[in-house]
């Protein structure tokens, strides 16, 4: 290859990022972290219904609870994957741009996300979503050139109803159920509890990942509910409504003003239903699913909105604080699984707090960690070029090591 080549396919500098899409993985990975940590380590995943139904549930819990579900659930998984959309489409033209090979390149960096991935899967975080979203990278690789009108269709339609339509044929033809309930049921959440040994509970988590995740079919439904929002966000950036953000501020306007407040209406309805706020709420179970799915993206779309707007104003200083969280969002987003492994298991010599502490203190637990990690990525970043494992992912796409430090970059 020559060297003009080698330019082209060299990875972006700090200089020609985004700086909108930086702000905006940050503030996911706020939603990632607090929905993860409030969600996981209670029934039924790292915890019983009996030591769920043990905790002593103040006030304080029941709002953090529904604040959660109201706010986070789901919203933070869409934006993260919207945000991976619009990332593939904008280093599509600029590596297009420069005359590198975008196919080969792009596909060898899914392929290294998907091996850090399944490692982590498998391994590490029964609920990982790097290997999904490599998987679903794959398939967006394949349909990148389909006119505007087709990712936009494609993608509302796999947007609202991929992962409802999916699961509930798995769970009707009951492909999902022997899988799912092998790995979720009493037994095999007491196993993990009591589990004394970091490698025990790592062969635990491979179960979990192979049966609960693989084997019972839903992967498949989280599969094209990633990739309906990564043909949104890859619609998005094809508009350039982002990377010219500050030349469409009356559109992003309009955005705030429509999708905000039907995205938090109907949100506040599918959280008080879900977690049967009002009295006649199990009555209205059947329409949970009807009012969830459509305004997610709604609310989802509002936040996205809401940030660019602050990033383009007077209170910018606000929105930067998530910036170096978003520019090391893969270092942050591993260490958070990490970090919510120690908390949940005695295994790993941390509190084991699964089952055993209530969404108020969670929640409190969550902000703490991320305002860790906003610390340290602020002084990670004040030294050095890029995260570690951005580093070595883009060490491995590229097939050649970035300068690390900072000084060493171009001015």
């Amino acid at each position: 290859m020559n060297s003009g080549n080698s330019d082209a396919a060299a990875p972006v500098t700090s200089a020609a990022r985004v700086g909108e899409l930086d702000v905006l993985r940050g503030f996911a990975l706020l939603g990632v972290l607090v929905v993860n940590i409030m969600s996981w380590l209670v029934y039924p995943w790292f915890a019983t219904e009996a030591q769920t139904d043990a905790l002593v549930v103040t006030q304080a819990d029941e709002n953090a609870q529904f604040m959660m579900m109201w706010l986070g659930a789901d919203k933070a998984n869409t934006l993260f994957a919207f945000l991976f959309g619009v990332g593939f489409a904008v280093q599509m033209e600029r590596l297009e741009g420069r005359g590198a090979d975008f196919q080969r390149i792009y596909r060898r960096r899914l392929f290294v996300l998907l091996a850090f991935g399944l490692v982590h899967l498998l391994f590490f975080w029964p609920f990982d979503i790097l290997h999904l979203y490599a998987l679903a990278g794959f398939m967006l690789l394949a349909v990148r050139r389909v006119s505007d009108r087709v990712l936009l269709g494609f993608g509302l339609v796999l947007a609202f109803a991929a992962r409802p339509v999916i699961a509930f044929v798995l769970e009707e033809t009951g492909i999902s159920g022997p899988a799912f309930k092998a790995s979720f049921n009493d037994a095999a959440i007491m196993e993990r509890a009591n589990e004394t040994s970091l490698f025990g509970l790592s062969g635990e988590f491979f179960e979990v990942g192979v049966f609960g995740w693989m084997a019972s079919g839903y992967i498949l439904a989280w599969l094209f509910y990633a990739f309906g929002r990564f043909l949104l966000g890859a619609y998005v950036a094809r508009k350039g409504w982002i990377q010219r953000s500050g030349e469409l501020l009356s559109g992003w306007r309009k955005v705030v003003l429509i999708c905000l407040p039907l995205g938090l209406a109907g949100q506040f309805v599918a959280a008080a239903i879900d977690l049967e706020t009002w009295e006649w709420s199990a009555q209205l179970e059947w329409a949970h699913a009807w009012v969830h799915y459509p305004t997610v993206p709604l609310i989802a779309a509002g936040y996205v909105a809401t940030l660019i707007l602050i990033f383009h104003s007077p209170a910018r200083p606000l929105a930067l604080v998530f910036a170096p969280v978003g520019r090391m969002a893969l270092t942050n987003y591993v260490t958070q699984s990490f970090v919510i492994g120690f908390l949940a298991y005695k295994a790993a010599g941390g509190p084991a707090l699964a089952g055993n502490a209530g969404p108020a203190l969670l929640i409190g637990i969550a902000f703490a960690i991320y305002a860790a990690q906003t610390v340290f990525s602020h002084f990670w970043l004040s030294r050095f070029a890029y995260g570690p494992l951005e580093w070595c992912w883009r060490t491995l796409t590229y097939g050649q090591a970035p300068k690390m430090r900072r000084e060493a970059l171009p001015a």
